[in-house]
Order: structure tokens, then sequence, then C-alpha cells
């Protein structure tokens, strides 16, 4: 990546709060792009402030811009979007994002030049999850005591619905594989039974998940996006920003963090526990006097449809062809056999999930 010390220049001297001369840097990568960005570097150096050697370190973000529709979930220029417009930097208590000192489009792809955070490389206990459950609770909650949702034409709009339509050929296909061994260890049969009931069914959960009372949501909250500094939590990664039913924001922190491995899945049940209510003395907080049963179900149909179903085509390939298999190995760090294992008990809770958001659904008065 070519960099010069003009183009540096401004960005580090917003890092540092002072006039600064950068002399050295060095650029490493973070995270590969995958389709939705280009990449996350970490760009840090030396700089010369009245004369004196200073360290700086900021991240930089490279996303693509293309022509898709601005509110269908993948839509790559709304983080961008949302820095530009000042959005992340009028958060409600609860939630907070990077600082971002630049923001340009070289060769027609946006570059965001963000505070570093810095490591969250320990590992989160239970107790952490639910700091971060009760902080997100404060943070939704404020759309339902008085703070008005934004309503800019970029945030996503039906996201769920957007990425369960980008999967619907991947469901389609799943039962001509049901005897094949590798699917049959991710989807036993009557966990397939379930999944396959749940996509027929999932007009009526998306339709009650509409009725439900709506939020602004980070929508992507969990661990390796969450950052906890003195029991502040900042999140990165704003890409699916948008309106999204109450509760729906504990889907990633609770399904996503066991997925990628940021909780045992044999502690699932504990962590479900511990971060609803946690969220809901978040909601609590900030004078929210909905039932709980609403973000119960935001929560568990959400999780389940997006997790369930929503996740085939990204599953799928990898049992079927073995040349896709040593990529989610990397990715999550673990053989692939163990990855089997965390597949299906991911999916064994969806459709357990499932079942607790039709029950409650009859209850509740949508």
């Amino acid at each position: 990546m070519e960099l010069d010390a003009s183009m540096l220049q401004p960005i580090v001297g917003h890092a540092l709060d002072a006039l600064a001369v950068p002399v050295e840097w060095s650029v490493v990568p973070i995270l590969a792009g995958d389709g939705q960005g280009l990449g996350v570097f970490r760009v840090s150096g030396t700089a010369l402030v009245g004369g004196e050697p200073r360290g700086w370190s900021v991240i930089l973000k490279v996303l693509p811009t293309t022509p898709r529709s601005p509110t269908r979930w993948n839509y790559p220029a709304r983080e961008a979007l949302a820095y530009e417009r000042g959005l992340l930097e009028d958060l409600p208590p609860g939630l907070e994002a990077p600082r971002c000192f630049g923001h340009m489009e070289p060769d027609g792809q946006h570059h965001l030049w963000l505070e570093d955070l810095g490591s969250d490389a320990m590992r989160w206990r239970l107790e952490d999850y639910g700091t971060a459950a009760r902080a997100l609770g404060r943070f939704n909650g404020a759309y339902l005591t008085g703070r008005p949702l934004p309503a800019a034409g970029w945030l996503s709009r039906q996201w769920l619905r957007s990425w369960l339509a980008e999967g619907a050929a991947a469901v389609r296909e799943l039962p001509r594989f049901r005897r094949q061994p590798l699917v049959q260890r991710v989807y036993p049969p009557d966990v397939l039974d379930r999944l396959l009931r749940l996509w027929a069914h999932r007009q009526e959960l998306l339709d009650a998940l509409n009725r439900l009372p709506q939020v602004l949501s980070h929508n992507d909250a969990f661990h390796r996006n969450l950052f906890l500094k003195s029991e502040r939590l900042f999140a990165v990664d704003w890409a699916f920003l948008g309106p999204e039913p109450v509760g729906a924001e504990l889907a990633p922190l609770v399904t996503a963090s066991v997925a990628f491995l940021g909780v045992a899945h044999d502690r699932w049940r504990d962590l479900e526990w511990i971060a609803v209510e946690a969220y809901l003395r978040g909601l609590q907080d900030v004078g929210w006097c909905g039932t709980s049963d609403q973000a119960r179900f935001g929560f568990a149909a959400s999780s389940a449809l997006r997790y369930g179903p929503g996740c085939v085509r990204l599953v799928l390939p990898a049992l079927l062809e073995e040349t896709a298999q040593p990529h989610v190995e990397l990715v999550l760090g673990i053989p692939f056999d163990q990855v089997l294992q965390l597949w299906a008990a991911v999916c064994l809770e969806q459709v357990r999930l499932a079942d607790d958001a039709f029950r409650l659904l009859a209850t509740l008065d949508l």
C-alpha cells in the first residue's frame, strides 16, 4: 500500500491532537478482504511533535464503492456514510464508535482512517458479555424512550429479509444432500426437518418482528467487533447499521460469539441467560416499560432465522467441497472436524430458539 507523509500528516495530527510530521511508518494487515471489504490495516509509526518523536497508531479500513442498493444488508459504503454524516458521533449512551480521523475516496474506494482501540485479545468472561449486553440494552432502549430513529436512506432496511433472500437457493438445495455424511453431522435428520419447517414459516416470524418496537441497531455486535475499555463499550464495523426490532441486537452477541469461538458452545445456555437478563436491565435503565417477552422474542426469532436457514449458504459449500475447508479452518483456527461439531451445536440451538420464538409469539399481542 502506497502511503506518503503528505497523506498521513492530517491523519496523524488528528490522532495525536497536535501538529505532527510523520517520519516513519509501517502497515500491517489485520483482516483480509472478503467481498464486503478490501481489508483492514494497522498503520503505525513515529512523528515529530514540536521537534520531539511521538509514537502513533491508526486503523485504515478499505471499502469498495459498488452500485448495490443502499438499503441492502451488505451495502459497502454504509459505514463510511455513518461517519461522514455524523451519526456515529452522536450515539446515545451505551455504545460508542472509534473516532474517524479521515475519509478519502481514491480510485472509487472508501478509505476510513479510524482510532486504534488497541488489542482486545484477552478472552472475555461471561460477566463481560453481560456488561456488553446491558450497554447494548441502554443503546437500543434510547430509541424506545424518546430518541427518534434516524431516517437516512442509506441505513439498512429489512436487513434480515435481505439476508434470507440471498440464501434462499441454498436452503432449497439442502434437502438434496441430506444423506451426505458431513451434511448429516451438521444437520441430523431431526434438526434438518425442524430447520426446513422454520424456513417454511419464516414469513410469520418476519412479519411479527416488523411489528415489534424498532430501535437503531449495530446489528453485528459480537465479541470480535466489540471492545470493553474501562466499562465503556466500543463497536467497530458498522456496515449493518439500521433499524431492527428490540432484542435482535442480542442475536450476534450470543450466537456469533459462540460461532466464532468467543465462548465454548457447551456454555451457550449460560451465555444466553446472562446476555438476555443484562439486556433487559439495560432497557429498564433508560426507562423502557415494554414487556420482556417482546425483547426475548426479538432475540429468539432473529437468531433462529439469521443463523439457522440464513447461514446455510455459508455452511453448505464447505460441507460439499473439500477445497473450501482449509479457508474455514484458517478463519476459525480449529481443525475442520471441530468446526463440524461447532456448527452442529449452533444449528441445534437455532431450531431450539425457533421453538421458543413461536411459543412466545403465541402469547404476545402483536
